[in-house]
Formats: C-alpha cells, sequence, structure tokens
C-alpha cells in the first residue's frame, strides 16, 4: 500500500472514527467484565481492585472505575520511563493522552450500560464475562488499525521485551503475571479476599489476543483499507526492499523458484537442475543469511522452519505480537528476512534456482523469473520418503500429510495464495510420472522454450 504523501482530512476522520470506536469497544468490554465480579485483564486488573476499594469505603462519586484506570495508566507510563531509562522518548507520554480518553469512554461505558441488571447466578456472571472478550478482542484490533496513540498497557509489555531481551509474549506474561500479583496483594490486604481479580482475569489473559486473531483474519483487510493503512509485516517488508530493483543490472538472467509437495523429490530436482545449468542453487544459505538479517540465530531459524505452528498453536502463540503496532513475531521476523534476501538476490546479475520459501511470490512480478511447482501421487511421495528418510509407511504418510498442511498455512499466511495453485506457476511437473532425471529434461525445455518467447538466452547450457 502506497503511503499517503499530503494530509487527507477524509482519511485522517476515518482513522480517528476506528480509533475511537475500537477505545470505546474496549472501554464496554471492561465494564462488562467489571460488572461480572469475576474479574478484569490482568492490564486493568488493579484499576479495578483500586476501584472496589472505593466503593466498599464509600469514596466519593469520582472515585469511578475509568478515573482508577487514569491513575494506573498514569502509574505504567512511570514505570516505563524508569525500565527504559534514557531510552524513554519525550513522544511517549502522549499516552497521557490515550490514558484520560479511554478513561473518560470508561465511564461513558458505565453510564451505558448502568441499566443492565446485577448478575446474581455465576452462570450470569460468566455470561457478562464472555460478552467481554469479544468485545474488548475487536477494541484492539480496531484501534491499533490507524496506529494512533497506544495504551500505556502495549508500552509496558514492549519497554520490558525492550530491556530484557526477551520475546514480547513472555515480556508480555511477566507483566499480566506482575499485575495480578500487585492485584490479589492488593485486594487481599483490602477484603482479605480476592475482590476484583478472579478467576475472569485469567480467561481474559488466556483468550482475548486468540478471539482478536481470529476477527482479523475476515477483518483486518478491509479495515486497514478503510483506514489507508499496511499491515505490520507489510511495513516491515516495505522498508526490506528499499534498494531493490527487479531488473538492477538490465542484463537478461534466469531466477528459477521451485515450489514442491513433500515427498515429490523438489529438491534434487532443483539441485540437478542447478547443476547442468551451472548456476547457483539456494536452499539452506538462505537460512543463513534471512539469520544474519534478522536477527534470530541459525538454530532459530531451522527450527521455525521444519515445525511451522499449526494455525491453532500458531494464533495462541502469537496473541501478544498482534495486540501490538510495535513488534512482529519470530515468524514474520524470518519471513520478512527471507523475502528481503530473495530480492537482493535477484537484484544481482547472477542466475540461480531458489528453493521454496515462498519465492515464487517475492518475485512473482520479476520478468527474469521461471515459477515452477513440482507434485507427485500421494502413493509415489509416500514410497519415496519411506526410501529417503528410512520411515515406515504410517509414518512417512504422517509426514507427508503433516508437511503439506504446514506449507499450506504458512503460504497462505503470508501470500494470501492457495499453495500450489497452477495459475501461479510457469510449470507444474508430476515427478512421481517422470522421475528426477526426466523431470529436469523437461524443464530444460521449457525454459528453452520461455527464453524463445522472451527473445534472449542468457545461459548457454539451455
Amino acid at each position: 500500500m502506497k503511503k499517503n504523501k499530503g494530509v487527507d482530512p477524509a482519511l485522517w476522520a476515518r482513522r480517528l472514527l476506528i480509533y475511537l470506536l475500537g477505545l470505546l469497544l474496549m472501554a464496554l468490554g471492561v465494564v462488562f467484565s467489571a460488572r461480572s465480579g469475576l474479574g478484569v485483564s490482568p492490564v486493568g486488573s488493579l484499576a479495578n481492585v483500586l476501584y472496589q476499594i472505593g466503593l466498599s469505603r464509600g469514596a466519593p462519586g469520582w472515585v469511578n472505575l475509568g478515573n482508577c484506570t487514569i491513575a494506573v495508566y498514569c502509574l505504567y507510563i512511570l514505570a516505563e520511563a524508569v525500565i527504559l531509562g534514557k531510552d524513554f522518548k519525550a513522544g511517549m507520554l502522549l499516552q497521557l493522552a490515550a490514558s484520560f480518553l479511554f478513561g473518560q469512554l470508561v465511564n461513558l461505558a458505565a453510564a451505558l450500560l448502568g441499566g443492565l441488571p446485577e448478575p446474581g447466578s455465576y452462570l450470569h456472571r460468566m455470561a457478562y464475562l464472555l460478552c467481554s472478550v469479544p468485545l474488548v478482542a475487536a477494541g484492539v484490533m480496531m484501534y491499533l488499525s490507524p496506529n494512533i496513540l497506544p495504551t500505556p498497557g502495549d508500552g509496558m509489555s514492549l519497554a520490558i521485551s525492550r530491556k530484557s531481551g526477551k520475546s514480547l509474549p513472555a515480556s508480555k506474561t511477566i507483566f499480566d503475571c506482575t499485575m495480578v500479583t500487585i492485584s490479589a496483594l492488593t485486594s487481599l490486604l483490602a477484603f482479605r479476599k480476592l475482590v476484583g481479580v478472579r478467576e475472569g482475569t485469567v480467561i481474559c489473559a488466556l483468550t482475548v489476543g486468540f478471539v482478536m486473531r481470529q476477527l482479523q483474519k475476515p477483518l483486518q483487510k478491509p479495515l486497514l483499507r478503510f483506514v489507508g493503512r499496511e499491515s505490520k509485516v507489510d511495513r516491515y517488508l516495505e522498508a526490506a526492499a528499499q534498494g531493490y530493483l527487479l531488473d538492477a543490472s538490465g542484463k537478461p538472467k534466469i531466477i528459477v523458484t521451485i515450489g514442491r509437495e513433500f515427498g515429490a523429490g523438489g529438491y534434487e530436482i532443483g539441485l540437478r537442475l542447478a547443476e547442468k545449468l551451472g548456476i547457483t542453487f539456494y536452499d539452506r544459505q538462505l537460512n543463513e543469511m534471512a539469520a544474519e538479517q534478522s536477527g534470530l540465530s541459525l538454530e532459530t531459524v531451522e527450527e521455525l522452519e521444519h515445525h511451522m505452528e499449526r494455525e491453532l498453536v500458531y494464533d495462541f502463540k502469537n496473541a501478544a505480537y498482534d495486540m501490538t503496532n510495535g513488534a512482529i513475531s519470530p515468524e514474520e521476523r524470518l519471513f520478512v528476512a527471507q523475502t528481503s534476501v530473495i530480492r537482493q538476490i535477484a537484484a544481482k546479475d547472477e542466475s540461480c534456482v531458489i528453493m521454496g520459501r515462498c519465492a515464487d511470490w517475492v518475485l512473482y512480478s520479476d520478468p527474469n523469473c521461471f515459477r515452477i511447482f513440482i507434485h507427485a501421487r500421494p502413493d509415489a511421495r509416500i514410497r519415496r520418503a519411506m526410501v529417503k528418510y528410512s520411515l515406515d509407511e504410517t509414518e512417512a504418510k504422517r509426514q507427508m500429510v503433516s508437511t503439506d498442511l504446514s506449507r499450506a498455512r504458512h503460504y497462505k499466511r503470508f501470500t494470501g495464495r492457495e499453495y500450489g495453485k497452477q495459475e501461479y506457476y510457469h510449470l507444474g511437473l508430476d515427478s512421481g510420472m517422470l522421475g528426477t532425471e526426466e523431470s529436469v529434461e523437461v524443464i530444460l525445455e521449457a525454459l528453452r522454450r520461455w527464453c524463445d518467447v522472451r527473445g534472449t538466452h542468457p545461459l548457454n547450457t539451455i
């Protein structure tokens, strides 16, 4: 998505509208969970406990949930300044504005929901709590989309991550556990029991991010289009693409990208093709280059590549990253780094063969790129995997199904396309029928004809 060079009042009005609606939905969710009596999310638990203390002590009306939220959020900003020290920037004080705005919206939400009946049974309380989860999830998704002002809860997790070097999920867990502990101790001191922080706090902590990610799948792209913004990954990709040109040298070359099914022999075919053409074969070297560029260790890169998470596990693990505009997950960092490395390779003068890593999508518009997908019948792939990896038939089939699903999910997650769909490739090959050597010969013949159409033969071996 292209950046807007001028200030578009209509666009900014849409952004502000979505931002405010998001904060209001979050506020409604906070009030629902507070009314449940089962606790609120960890970030708001201390404010809720202080509010409950005020109610029990007959405090004046201005000691309400919204104002308690403002006070606690101001403490978060102070804690950020202490944690970050010299790294705390003056611009971060703008979180004060977000804090006051959100606190007043909580008060507005409390007034709007004031007519709701007090929950009597535990089932009624749980119903209120469960109503709060999608409201908060939708609110977070909306308020993050325009990328205007973060709330201090996000800032605290990012500050801990930045200072400690721990991952964002680990830092958010530290922050959440700390706030729940402080809230619980405060409640025990005031009431000799847990009030305002209970099982609902744990339920909110575990479910809000996951529910938000499910909402993002159908709604995030149209929402981002509405506010005229790109996704976090797109922003990182744009930064990584700086200086990349599709055909920097102006010289003709061939870049073959190969996608493949598990057990179809794509690696052997790609390696043999590169040998016959006398060009570079890129596979594991891409991991080393991506590790250097992303800051991830090579072990982490290879672990991420070989153990792509199931979608449900991925959604739970990366919820913390989705709930901030300031960080991307290790899987996203790896994808951005691999994309950047592939573009850097394509910008060179050399011809090459690139295995997997969504290279066909990355170089889809490159006129020098020839895209191949290698497949085979399941029985042929199972037999081949049994021989190559010394597996029995059951394990070979399990690995085939698992790996194909993982690759398809990864490809869909980052490209939006269906893995192996023929319209995205110049050539599809059934390696089970052709075998490795014949598959290579078919590719060479296709490359010859492709070069004839282009009017240039950059490689003498074709």
